[in-house]
């Protein structure tokens, strides 16, 4: 049954090399009643002519065109025109299985959650092999409280690609102009959501772009990260200890990372004496962030006790190096 409509958001900017995968994967799908939205941002390449082209082979696209503004007024335009029962989102530069929306209608209509999820690949542009991200650690549903714990700490990223949301939660929501907008829009959702499901399959993919720019922009991104992540803690406060625990964790660890990155390229440093007081504020010895490697811990707990640590941080750097050097030559 396609009784259902799907609207399916997609942002589009300066993307000419990914788009035609990107809808061609759309208009794809073996679920039917969509309705495919295109917002042209402002693009200056040639997206608005190929968006336009798209819309005329397929009735179900809508194309708009608009001022560049961003990631998040591009999908506010496209939600103020969806007309679906439920909403969903692919990001321009990727693409999806063609199973993708059937099956998470099909989880929809099974548990009737406010939220549906499906899991990731990450598809590396540099031709690393794709790595999975999968979400509900085995389970097919959260309730608003587990999916609210997960979300604080890391089992629930706010990504908005990998989900499929009922029309009503965007009554009076709309995305804000800031870095990492899909963040704040979650944490509003979770205070009201019925449930999450999982369709517990990989259907969306999501491509890594290779980023060689070794300069302060990037961190400054991440910061912006952390204080949503801050903000990810005092809403913890509001939901369980077990959300605080993994709000803490969540904090360490991206203070950590930015921290480390600061050292590393010498950018920031009036920030390095912040991130170390943050990660001695939030360290909880009884439950530890889970790091990628055991140095990455070794560093981690030696800031958090105050004992020297930068001279392991030039060792990890320079091994990390040398590891990323021997995995490019054997791809």
């Amino acid at each position: 049954m396609d009784d259902l409509k799907v609207s399916v958001i997609v942002p589009v900017y300066n993307v000419e090399r990914y788009l035609d995968r990107c809808v061609g994967s759309i208009v794809g799908q073996t679920y039917k009643n969509l309705e495919i939205i295109l917002v042209d941002d402002g693009s200056p390449d040639q997206c608005p002519e190929m968006c336009d082209a798209w819309g005329q082979k397929d009735a179900r696209i809508k194309v708009i065109h608009k001022k560049n503004g961003g990631l998040g007024d591009a999908r506010n335009a496209g939600l103020d025109v969806a007309t679906g029962n439920l909403i969903g989102f692919i990001d321009s530069d990727d693409w999806c299985e063609s199973t993708m929306f059937e099956r998470m209608v099909a989880t929809y209509r099974e548990y009737r959650t406010s939220i549906v999820v499906c899991d990731v690949w990450v598809d590396w542009e540099n031709g690393w092999p794709s790595e999975k991200k999968c979400f509900g650690e085995g389970s097919v549903s959260w309730n608003r409280i587990e999916a609210a714990e997960a979300f604080c700490g890391e089992g629930l990223p706010a990504w908005m690609c990998n989900k499929l949301f009922e029309r009503q939660l965007w009554n009076g929501v709309r995305f804000t102009s800031q870095l990492y907008e899909d963040i704040p829009v979650m944490r509003r959702f979770l205070t009201s959501v019925n449930g999450i499901s999982f369709t517990r399959t990989l259907e969306y993919h999501y491509i890594q772009h290779q980023n060689s720019i070794v300069n302060s922009s990037m961190q400054e991104k991440h910061l912006t990260l952390l204080s949503e992540m801050l903000k990810n803690f005092e809403f913890s406060k509001k939901i369980s200890e077990k959300g605080v625990v993994e709000a803490r964790k969540a904090v360490v660890w991206e203070a950590y990372y930015l921290l480390y990155k600061m050292i590393v390229q010498g950018v920031l440093v009036e920030k390095q004496g912040e991130m170390i007081g943050i990660i001695k504020e939030y360290w909880d010895a009884k439950n530890k962030p889970k790091f990628s490697n055991a140095l990455d811990l070794l560093i981690a707990e030696r800031i958090a006790s105050g004992r020297r640590f930068r001279y392991l941080i030039g060792m990890h750097n320079f091994l990390q190096k040398l590891y990323f050097r021997l995995k490019k030559k054997k791809s």
